[in-house]
């Protein structure tokens, strides 16, 4: 962005479009990646915790199921079956909880390798069952002696359900790597959107709180600052002041012939033009419509004047699109210690009104 009064060379006004679209895309990139690492977090997060409460079912249902084999078996062999089909009924339903009785399907939260071993479990406390049924009709030592050998199978049995649960939980505490991987992109991704945001947002405030939007020279408000400021120096240290006024002769028979986009063009490329001659030092400003000017620090009426006369005749002698010669009339005045810089800027639209008075395409000096 042209910081020095220069407006931007070639395509300027669609450059600068460029410049500032480029940014707002990347915003909403990073912050559809932003919302999309959330929603995968989110969801991350909520499904392992879901599985590791699943697994801590699992693990103390299966404890219920092992505990009540033993009480049921207990209680059979001494002869008290009384509450052994409610104890055999409730172990069937924590079962079910995790097996389907029709197609042995598991349930979406159980592992495979826990579903395995759960099945192995049902196996085994199928076949104490029948046991203890047949003990509980006929009863015989043969028969004891099988359901004490199935009992310590089901106990094994279930803490191998157990085990698997927990194996299968340590996994799925380790996803939890995964987790910490996509919060470290999100904060990376938040870091980059603030910085995009304060880099994007207060250069672009900045700049069109500055600069003109057509011409991307500096505008009224930047030329209020500039030239107090120059005035303070110049007063100060006693040194040299210009100010430079310009405006397009006929500019309203342009607009009227050509239309406005055209009129446009003619600013763009007058600011252009003039941006080039100027010294660094030089600072060119769009202050009204159709009004310039230039400020010209360390410089008297006569080096201003030489440089008004630059301009006008590069002005005079550029192929503007109007297709026919388009001209310009400046005036000029030296800043003296005692005035402020309205009174300056007045004094050099004296002048300009003064060159236009005396016949256009000229430049006149205060004085």
């Amino acid at each position: 962005m042209p910081i020095s009064g220069q407006a931007p060379r070639g395509r300027g006004v669609s450059l600068r479009i460029l410049r500032y679209k480029r940014p707002s895309t990347y915003l909403i990139v990073l912050s559809f990646l932003l919302l999309s690492l959330g929603f995968i977090m989110a969801y991350h997060v909520h499904s392992t915790v879901e599985n590791l409460r699943f697994d801590a079912k699992i693990i103390n249902e299966t404890g219920m199921i092992r505990g009540s084999i033993q009480r049921v078996t207990k209680l059979v062999l001494s002869d008290s079956a009384e509450m052994s089909d409610e104890i055999s009924a409730e172990i069937n339903w924590l079962f079910a909880h995790f097996i389907s009785e029709e197609n042995r399907s598991r349930h979406n939260g159980v592992n495979e390798s826990v579903f395995d071993e759960l099945l192995y479990l049902r196996e085994e406390w199928h076949s104490l069952e029948r046991l203890l049924f047949e003990f509980q009709i006929n009863p015989s030592q043969a028969i004891e002696k099988e359901i004490i050998t199935e009992s310590e199978h089901c106990w094994k049995a279930a803490d191998s359900v157990v085990l698997a649960a927990q194996m299968a939980t340590e996994g799925k505490v380790g996803n939890f790597q995964l987790f910490y991987t996509i919060l470290g992109i999100n904060a990376v991704t938040v870091i980059l959107v603030i910085l995009y945001v304060i880099l994007y947002v207060r250069r672009k405030l900045e700049y069109e709180s500055s600069h003109d939007s057509l011409t991307g020279l500096l505008n009224r408000r930047s030329y209020d600052k500039f030239v107090q400021a120059e005035i303070t120096r110049s007063t100060r240290y006693s040194s040299s002041l210009s100010l430079i006024i310009f405006d397009v002769d006929s500019f309203k028979v342009i607009n009227d012939r050509y239309g406005h986009g055209t009129g446009d063009l003619v600013f763009v490329d007058l600011a252009r033009e003039v941006a080039v001659l100027v010294r660094e030092t030089d600072m060119v400003f769009r202050v009204g419509g159709d009004e310039f000017a230039v400020v010209c620090p360390e410089t008297d009426a006569d080096g201003a004047f030489q440089l008004a006369e630059k301009i006008r005749r590069r002005v005079e002698q550029y192929p503007f699109a109007t297709d026919s010669t388009e001209t310009i009339s400046l005036g000029i005045a030296e800043f003296q210690k005692g005035i402020t810089k309205e009174q300056l800027y007045c004094n050099a639209d004296k002048a300009l009104y003064q060159a236009k008075n005396n016949g256009r395409n000229r430049t006149e000096v205060f004085l």
